[in-house]
């Protein structure tokens, strides 16, 4: 799989212009709107591998690419917040404690207490961290697939999804591209300025592989919803 998302972008007929585009736009994703493109893109990337097509989007249709790219980026902005809310929990215990334990002989117990809730709230942020990097990908791809924000918070359909190996291994193999993406950054980076631009191109094309291997994953692991359609017709006696 790791070989086939590698490919995916290098074998569309517009690989060098959307590199190109997209490596420019993560470039000047602090600006926001650039941001929300290249998440739009990654939407599109996903929604296409899970529905069979593994043709590679272009930058077009900039109105609908900026709108699924905002949708991704609430549900990566929501999931991003179970960390901070862990902390901010941990800080108020904290501040309690020395509220509680002013000073005196029990100065001594006070931190202990207050160095026992740093270090517990330290590891549920680190732990709470994991699971929104684990959950958000399915997020976005059921967004992707519906359209529908909400779609990205509906925890028992999600949790029907990343319960599975498929998408485990799925999520495993991608975090593998974006990792050696990373490290192709980094040893670029050595080179003063073209080395660290040229790195941002790789980061958008090893982004776009890991999508296509979630994409793919998408397909196998998506929810099984009930059709309304007319059911077959039974069978009737013969008169």
């Amino acid at each position: 799989m790791i070989e086939a998302s590698l490919n995916y972008l290098r074998e569309g007929d517009d690989a060098l212009v959307t590199v190109l585009i997209g490596g420019v736009l993560l470039l000047a994703s602090p600006l926001l709107i650039p941001a929300f493109a290249v998440l739009g893109y990654v939407v599109r990337v996903l929604r296409r591998t899970a529905g069979g097509d593994d043709e590679p989007p272009v930058f077009d249709a900039w109105g609908e690419l900026l709108v699924d790219g905002l949708k991704a980026f609430v549900v990566t902005f929501v999931y991003s917040l179970l960390p901070l809310g862990v902390v901010a929990v941990a800080a108020v215990l904290s501040l309690g404690a020395f509220v509680a334990v002013p000073g005196g002989e029990s100065a001594g117990a006070g931190t202990v207490v207050v160095g026992l809730i740093v270090l517990v709230g330290g590891l549920l942020a680190f732990l709470a961290s994991l699971v929104g990097l684990y959950v958000t990908p399915a997020a976005i791809a059921a967004v992707a697939d519906s359209g529908e924000v909400g779609d990205g918070f509906a925890l028992g359909t999600l949790w029907s999804v990343v319960s599975k190996r498929a998408y485990a291994t799925g999520w495993l193999t991608a975090a593998v591209v974006v990792l050696a993406g990373a490290l192709a950054v980094g040893v670029l980076s050595v080179v003063p300025v073209l080395g660290t631009i040229a790195g941002v191109f790789v980061q958008f094309y090893a982004l776009v592989a890991a999508a296509a291997i979630l994409g793919w994953t998408w397909d196998d692991v998506r929810p099984v919803t009930e059709r309304t359609s007319e059911s077959e017709p039974s069978e009737r006696p013969a008169v």
